[in-house]
C-alpha cells in the first residue's frame, strides 16, 4: 500500500496540500473520474478507513425519484428509516446484478428505467423515469 503521510497534491484547487489533509469528496473525485493520482488517493480513502462506493447516484436522479417515484420508494423500501439516497443506492445495485434493459440500455426494475453512466471507477445512477 501507498504511504501517504509524506505526499503533497500537486495540481489543481488543493495544490499544496497533504494528502492526508484533502477533503475525502475531493479524494472520491480523484478516484470515481480515473484521475491519474488516483492510487493515492485510494491509499488515502483506505487509511482513514473510508468506504468508497460500488456505485454513485446524480443530484439529478435524486430529485427525479423524490418527484416522480415516491410511492414507488415508500412500497419498495426495506424499512421504515431507509432514506430515499439508501434506498436508490439499494435498487440501483438491485438493477445492475439484475441486467434487465431496455432497448435504450436502461435498466428496468420496480416499474422504473434507471440510466447509468460507467465512465469512472464506478457506475453513476444519472436519471429515473417512472415507467
Amino acid at each position: 500500500m501507498i504511504d501517504t503521510h509524506n505526499k503533497i497534491i500537486d495540481f489543481g484547487k488543493h495544490k499544496g496540500t497533504p494528502y492526508t489533509q484533502a477533503p475525502v469528496s475531493y479524494l472520491k473525485w480523484m478516484v470515481g473520474s480515473n484521475h491519474s493520482r488516483a492510487e493515492i488517493a485510494e491509499a488515502e480513502l483506505q487509511r482513514r478507513g473510508t468506504v468508497t462506493p460500488d456505485l454513485d447516484v446524480s443530484g439529478h436522479a435524486i430529485d427525479r425519484a423524490s418527484v416522480h417515484c415516491r410511492k414507488i420508494w415508500h412500497e419498495t423500501k426495506n424499512k421504515e428509516a431507509e432514506g430515499l439516497y439508501s434506498w436508490l443506492c439499494r435498487v440501483a445495485a438491485e438493477a445492475l446484478e439484475k441486467e434487465d434493459m431496455d432497448d435504450k440500455g436502461r435498466y428496468r426494475i420496480h416499474g422504473m428505467k434507471l440510466a447509468f453512466e460507467f465512465e469512472g471507477r464506478w457506475p453513476v445512477l444519472k436519471t429515473v423515469i417512472r415507467d
